[in-house]
């Protein structure tokens, strides 16, 4: 009995033995494995910047199309050959500069005959503003006492031959005869008189109004036919820049073709189109930036000068123009230019680079309207004890290389903008600072 109990002793403390032993490898391996993880914890090598305040706008762009301020097309008013041309495309002209000359041949005569004319009706209306002349008063009045010297013999003769008639000395015939001769003297003598009345009273009322008329006429024949003269010589209506030339000399310049086009650039106008949601942003006297790829490196400055009232009806957009200053002439008409509104400014914003904010796409449903989509949910890295948390944030205006943060995170945090894309929640990291965030 006693060895069966020894036995059974010995058998249970091998057992315990081992399971003892199995149990110490087993913690030894564990401990192993903390030490093992401990030492593969990664460290990420981040750039940092802390976030600052500042001023931002919302930044509205736009794409839109360059057109000179003012341009002009010149027309000729008349048909005629073109003998001389003065200009050429890239001239530079100023307002009634001289571009081209017509053929003018037939006008200037027309202009001659013109003042022929004219000069013919001022003479007669000199001589019925001046009267008649002391000569032909003279002549007039002794004309009326030569034909009162004529009456009164023929009056005297006509008596003598009727008393002769009535004794039956003469015939009838020489009756009628001296009658007649009587007649013709008193009308000689009633004309003369009017006429000397003419000469001392001057023309009628009607007469003058008649002539005066005439004159008028005169004058404003003269002024078209130099009227139309004037039109063969093309002169510029603007200050400013050939841009196209249509035809050579000796060409037939007709009204209802251009000869030039001329543009003026010191100024120039950008049109851009907006949907209705923007029209509340885009108003008069806003300033606006823009870029040309011509110039990529440079930036030019306009205001909004005009907006129109309404849609139109085809494109459902509004329009605007922005007028630009070219002093240099860089902007040229048809260039296309990126542009910049500046809206909603914002001061004292905390404001982070762009590069800083990430995103990860979250879907959602909405049970009650049984809609559903792809939300956008916005966050970036901060450190803190060299460990980057993962922060979620509620994102403002966008402009140039910043964007506004309204919600998660404060001000003076240090930020990650290199190295943001190898981050997770919780990683050490190793630090080293931006050149931004030093300034």
């Amino acid at each position: 009995m006693t060895c069966v109990i020894n036995l059974k002793k010995e058998m249970l403390q091998k057992i315990l033995k081992k399971a003892l032993f199995i149990f110490l490898i087993g913690w030894l391996c564990c401990c192993q494995s903390d030490q093992a993880e401990k030492s593969q914890e990664r460290s990420i090598r981040v750039e940092v910047v802390p976030i600052r305040k500042g001023d931002i706008s919302k930044e509205i762009k736009f794409t839109g199309s360059i057109e000179a301020y003012t341009e002009v097309q010149v027309f000729p008013k008349i048909t005629a050959k073109i003998e001389t041309l003065k200009v050429d495309m890239g001239d530079r002209v100023k307002k009634d500069d001289l571009l081209a000359l017509l053929e003018s041949e037939e006008l200037s005569a027309q202009v001659a005959q013109a003042e022929a004319s004219l000069h013919n009706v001022q003479a007669r209306w000199r001589q019925v503003e001046v009267g008649a002349r002391p000569e032909e008063i003279a002549q007039a009045e002794d004309l009326v006492e030569k034909s009162k010297a004529k009456l009164r013999d023929a009056e005297s003769h006509y008596e003598r031959m009727k008393g002769l008639f009535n004794r039956g000395v003469i015939s009838k015939r020489d009756l009628e005869s001296a009658e007649l001769a009587y007649r013709v003297a008193k009308a000689d003598l009633n004309s003369a008189e009017k006429q000397l009345k003419i000469l001392l009273e001057g023309a009628t009322k009607e007469e003058r109004e008649a002539l005066l008329a005439q004159l008028r006429q005169a004058e404003a024949a003269l002024e078209i036919a130099k009227i139309r003269l004037s039109y063969t010589r093309i002169t510029s209506p603007i200050s400013g820049i050939v841009s196209q030339r249509f035809f050579d000399i000796g060409h037939l310049a007709v009204p209802a073709q251009p000869l030039f086009t001329i543009v003026q650039m010191d100024f120039v106008k950008v049109k851009i189109f907006f949907p209705e949601h923007l029209a509340r942003f885009v108003s008069p006297g806003l300033i606006a930036r823009l870029r040309v790829a011509a110039y990529p490196d440079q930036v030019f400055h306009g205001v909004v000068e005009k907006i129109s009232p309404t849609l139109d009806p085809a494109t459902r957009l509004f329009s605007a123009e922005i007028k630009v200053a070219n002093p240099q002439f860089l902007l040229r008409p048809s260039m296309f230019t990126d542009v910049s509104l500046f809206v909603e400014p914002r001061k004292d914003a905390l404001l982070v680079p762009k590069e800083a904010v990430l995103f990860e796409e979250e879907y959602q449903e909405d049970s009650g309207s049984h809609r559903s989509g792809v939300h956008q949910n916005h966050y970036l890295f901060i450190v803190k004890e060299d460990r980057a948390y993962k922060r979620k944030v509620k994102l403002g205006h966008e402009s140039g290389p910043f964007v506004e943060i309204r919600e998660g995170v404060e001000f003076g945090d240090q930020i990650v903008i290199r190295g943001v894309h190898l981050l997770r929640d919780g990683d050490r990291v190793i630090v080293t600072h931006s050149g931004e965030g030093k300034k």
